[in-house]
This record gives C-alpha cells, structure tokens and sequence, in this order.
C-alpha cells in the first residue's frame, strides 16, 4: 500500500510512466491509462513486462527504471522527489544531502572505520532548518510540464488556437485553464492541471513560415499556417519529418474568407480581384479613379511572414503579374491592421475573416463574368467565394508526441469544429441550405436542384490529378455522419471545370470527377440518387490563373 500510494505522488514515477506510454504507444500499442499505470500495480506490471519483453532499449531501459524507483518506494523513509521542470526531474537539496551522507556513512563501514562525528556548525555557517515535515504543509508549486508546442501563423495562432487548446484540455477534464503570457509579443503559454499535474501547451504566432523554420529546427511539434506548405518547404523537411503534404500530416482545420477591407467613410460596396491588385501594386493611388472622393489611397497589408499576405499575393497580385507598391504599411498583428483601416480615412486593407472588426467589408468576384460575393458561413466553407482559403495545422506523421495527435483528431472533430465556428472562421461541419441561382444556369441544372439543398462543402481535386484532395477526403467522412443524422435524405453530384478544352471534353469530365466521388461514397455505404456533369459552366473563379482554375474544378453536392 505504501507503494502505490507514493507512485501516485512521486515526481520520478509520473515522469518515467509518462515517458514508457509515449514510447509504447510510438510502438503501436494504443489506449494507455497514465492513471491505471500509476494506480494499479496489476496494469502497470503489464506494460511494464511488454517493455522488458521489447528489443527496444529504450523500453528496456524505462522498464528498468521504473521497477527501480519502485523499489525504492518500498522504504517508507525514501523521499519524494518533486514535479518536472521542463521534462527534468532532480532531487530536493535535503534529498541530496542525505542520500551523499548514507554513502559517506557506508564508505567509512566499510573501511572498519567509524564516520568521524558531526563537527557543529558556528551561528554563521549553519544551513538552514530542513522543511517541516507536517502533512498539512502544501508542496512547493511544480512546473508544468509542456504538452506539445504550436508554432506559425498569427492568424491561426491569435485566437483560435489558443481556444481549441482550451477546448482540447477541458475535454480531457482539465481544471484551472488559464492563459499565460510572456514577455515576447504573441508567444503564449495555456496551463492547466490534468490529472493532478500541471501542464502546458506553448503557442507562438509570429507568422506561417516561422512554422516550417521551426519545424526544421525542431523547436515545434506542430506547424500553423494560413496557406499551404510550399513545395520548397516540403522538400527541405522531408528527410527528417516525412512528406508534409500528404494526408496523414496535412490538416486543414478551418476555412477563412481573405476580407478586402476598407475605411467606413468610403461608399465603395464591391470590387473585383483585378481591381484590388492595381491597387495594392500602386496603380490606382485616389479613389477618385474608381468614382469615389478625391482622397489618396492608403494601402495596409500584412508582413512578409504572414501566411495572410502570402495568400493575397498568391491570389491577388501574382495572377495579375504585380506587386505590392512600396508604399504598404505592413503589420504583424491582425488586428491592429484592421483596427488602422478603420481609422485612417482612405485606407484599404487585407485580412482574416474574424478581424474584420469595425472596418468595412466588400463583396469580391473573380473577374466580370464572376457574381460578387462577400465572405460568409456558406460561400466560404463552399470556397466559392474567390477569395477563400484554408487554414493548416502540419503535424509529421512520424511524430511520437501523442498529444499533439490527440489535439488534432479533437480539432478535426465536431466539437473542436464547433470551437472554430465560435471564433469566427468557417467551421467544417456540414450544413445544408438554399441558396439562389441565377436563371443563366442550365436548364437541367435548375431542375435537379429546384427542390433541393446544397451541402456547405465542394469536393475538389488534388493539384493536376483526378485524385480528390486531403480536404475532401475528410469531408466524405463528414458527409456520411450528416447522413447518418438526417436520414432518408437523397445525394446529387454535380461536376463541373474549368474553361480549358472544348465544351464536349469538360463536360465528360465533369462528369467522370463526379462519378469518382459516387465511387468513394459508396465505400462509405452511400449511393447517390443522381450523377451529373455540367462542364465549364458556372465558374466561381476566374479562368485566366491556376488559382482561380483549381477552384472551378469541383463537384457541388446536393440533398433532397
């Protein structure tokens, strides 16, 4: 009994069961209980044989340790040692202490010498008094220990994830979640207790590409960013973290609308991506060029490390062959960019969905032939919207840390997803609604959906393949417990591409990449009621660019 109640308190037993866990479930063994491990001698000898049993040494060498310190337990003298600090476990200085004064004391026994008498120390020299040892003295605060680092974009990193690492430690039944700052501008730090324990999770949102630089340095376990990993990038890391654009690594999270953004005073309603790059490359310098006041222009954008401003520049500038004019204040905060739009007159700014603020939003197209839209629940998470994007989390597939695994499964799920919608950017979660149509639409196209709803997600396709891409593959898995939920309910699959080919090639293909979703979803026991294709038809992007072809390459999907 004496054991197990010092296995539940020792420092060194929680850190050494923590570390056999990681490293069993690194193995491929899964469900481990830290708690069972600690509590029950029965559980704990278990895993602990399996340890012994393995060729690895480094479960060889815990399993050692741990039945060592066990041992020690079994002396009710032996001290406790104290909580981690970053992962390091050391004796109190009176453990020490008395530990060097048993081996001096057996040096002396063993010579047939006896230990020389404690010399008394003078007033001066005196150490002082050891701690008290009444039980109802609490124990010195112990350092948490850190759970998993999130680095990168600020706009991931500002204010959802510190809230979906709240919602990830609530969920696992922490109590006293507070956030912590630091004395470096957005680097913070979410504790907790879990457990009993305290822990951790740090959070650095200096900008996306601060996420591969140290994710390469190894100084994060998980990647934030608002665009998509570069294919430089992806080649740089591989040799030591795998491939980061493949499914089991690549996370998309949440969808963002990119908000072109302007000063309140400004009568200007909707604009179109032509339009914004001229003026952000300068070309376009008063309002008066665009029938509005005789007031100069006054360009806000986001800093070069920021993931928000290499998606404008992908989306915006680059297409059209620009860039941006010298004159740009550039920020690294979000929300102080939105916030200066809103008070300098003339200024027009680019942002994150959630920043808008109280800034002015416009309606953005794609090119003439493209409706404007404004960024909203539904034309986002549709990612018709021609501005919208993604937003990553990059977790290497051959990590070890658990937990970081674990958080993203929850984020990935209904509940973390519903934490996303709360904060203000699109949620993945499945949603159906009616939206309007225009009569220029096909006929058969206004038939099958007369009385029909549209599903808040397009399945898309991998970059130059006919493979759906790692969003959708997810979606499907969404689809089907939306199903689940709303049964009885009809699927259709409408296709359609982009303008390059004739019309008679786009439209069977089309429909072919509508038939490979029907294929997928009927692995997942659905059959849908009608497969179409409709060709180039109802571009929601301008053809003229990749971005913009990629995103009319889709198939829409429909319930009745």
């Amino acid at each position: 009994m004496v054991q197990e109640k010092k296995a539940l308190t020792d420092g060194v037993i929680a850190d050494l069961l923590w570390k056999l866990r990681l490293r069993l479930e690194a193995e491929g063994h899964r469900d481990i209980d830290t708690q069972r491990l600690r509590k029950e001698s029965s559980y704990r000898e278990h895993w602990l044989a399996l340890a012994a049993a393995s060729s690895d040494s480094e479960l060889n060498g815990l399993e050692k340790a741990i039945r060592n310190r066990l041992l020690e337990l079994l002396n009710d003298d032996a001290p406790l040692a104290p909580s981690p600090a970053d992962g390091n476990r050391k004796l109190a200085w009176l453990g020490v202490a008395a530990l060097l004064l048993v081996a001096a004391g057996g040096l002396f026994f063993a010579l047939g010498t006896p230990a020389p008498a404690p010399v008394a120390a003078t007033p001066a020299a005196s150490a002082p008094p050891p701690p008290s040892a009444d039980k109802d003295q609490p124990a010195a605060p112990r350092d948490p220990r850190t759970l998993f680092r999130i680095h990168g974009s600020n706009t991931v990193g500002e204010e959802l994830a510190p809230a979906l690492v709240k919602d990830y430690l609530a969920s696992r039944g922490g109590t006293e979640i507070v956030t912590k700052t630091t004395d470096v501008a957005l680097e913070t730090r979410i504790e907790a207790l879990l457990d009993g324990e305290p822990v951790a999770v740090e959070i650095h949102a200096h900008g996306s590409s601060t996420a591969f630089a140290d994710l390469a340095a190894g100084a994060t376990d998980i990647g934030m960013s608002s665009r998509k990993i570069k294919g430089e990038e992806v080649a740089k890391l591989a040799p030591t973290l795998g491939d980061l654009s493949l499914g089991d690594a690549e996370h998309i999270i949440a969808l963002d609308g990119l908000a072109v953004v302007v000063n309140p005073g400004l009568a200007i309603r909707e604009m179109n991506v032509a339009t914004v790059a001229a003026i952000f490359a300068g070309e376009i310098a008063n309002w008066q060029q665009l029938g509005g006041p005789d007031l100069p222009i006054q360009l806000f954008a986001r800093d070069d490390n920021s993931g928000t401003w290499d998606s404008f520049d992908t989306m915006v500038l680059k297409p059209s062959g620009k860039t941006l004019a010298d004159a740009a204040r550039r920020f690294e905060s979000s929300q102080e960019l939105s916030d200066g739009v809103a008070a300098t007159p003339g200024a027009i700014g680019f942002i994150g969905l959630p920043y808008v603020r109280r800034a002015k939003l416009l309606a953005i197209s794609g090119d003439d032939n493209t409706l404007a839209l404004f960024p909203n629940n539904f034309t986002v998470s549709t990612e018709d919207y021609p501005l919208a994007r993604r937003l990553y989390l990059y977790l290497s597939a051959q990590s070890s840390n658990m937990e970081a695994r674990q958080f993203i499964d929850h984020v990935h799920a209904s509940q973390g997803q519903g934490v996303v919608g709360d904060i203000g950017f699109i949620s993945q979660n499945i949603s159906a609604t009616k939206p309007p149509v225009t009569d220029d639409l096909p006929y058969e196209y206004l038939q099958l959906t007369e009385q029909a709803e549209r599903l808040s997600i397009n399945v898309c396709f991998a970059l130059g393949s006919d493979g759906i891409d790692n969003k959708a593959q997810r979606d499907l898995f969404r689809l089907a417990s939306y199903l689940e939920a709303n049964p009885g309910r009809r699927v259709l699959l409408l296709g359609f591409t982009d303008s390059v080919g004739s019309q008679d090639v786009n439209l069977r293909l089309s429909k072919t990449r509508a038939e490979l979703v029907s294929k997928e979803l009927m692995k997942l026991g659905i059959f849908p009621y009608k497969v179409e294709g409709f060709g180039a038809l109802a571009p929601v992007a301008a053809n003229d660019n990749d971005e913009g072809r990629q995103r009319n390459r889709r198939v829409e999907v429909w319930i009745i």
